[in-house]
């Protein structure tokens, strides 16, 4: 199959489109949009997406934390970047906490993101979802760069999305 016709690609394209992320970054999402669509997928990735007027516009890759009973991996959130800050980040993010919760009471979310300038957005909307800052490592991913991480706590009877000063996100 030819790399442009690989149902991968244009999930591949829309997070190369954002600018978001480094080359590096790059090729591990695209391993792992290998897995989610095209197998075998054999850590259990699960891959959920957003689409307007049939097209996608966002998507997100979360999976199972091994050797827990209730706590998610949310690896990445990628929104068109023309579609970002209109409701699709949070949208997805708050369907993938409704899928889990139908099989759950109470679910652990834990992202782990960088804490360079570059990101100081992906933070922003993480606390914006009710994410908590729960640690850091400094200098994790090289010299000045920590690791970020943020965790967050649902349960049935707490389903939250945000505040609602933050809808735009």
């Amino acid at each position: 199959m030819n790399q442009l016709n690989r149902p991968y690609t244009k999930y591949l394209n829309i997070a190369r489109s954002s600018k978001a992320f480094n080359e590096a970054e790059l090729q591990v999402l695209e391993g792992l949009l290998r897995q989610c669509l095209e197998g075998p997928n054999e850590e259990g990735y699960i891959m959920l997406t957003e689409k307007e007027d049939g097209e996608d516009v966002a998507f997100l890759i979360y999976g199972k934390t091994p050797m827990t009973e209730f706590t998610y991996d949310l690896y990445w959130v990628v929104v068109s970047p023309s579609h970002q800050g209109k409701g699709f980040g949070r949208r997805i993010i708050s369907r993938m906490e409704q899928c889990l919760l139908k099989e759950k009471d109470k679910i652990n979310i834990r992202v782990e993101t960088s804490g360079s300038e570059h990101y100081v957005g992906q933070r922003a909307f993480y606390e914006a979802m009710n994410f908590n800052l729960c640690g850091r490592i400094p200098s994790f991913y090289k010299e000045g760069d920590d690791l970020v991480i943020f965790y967050k706590c649902v349960t049935k009877n707490n389903l939250s999305g945000g505040s609602k000063s933050n809808e735009r996100l």
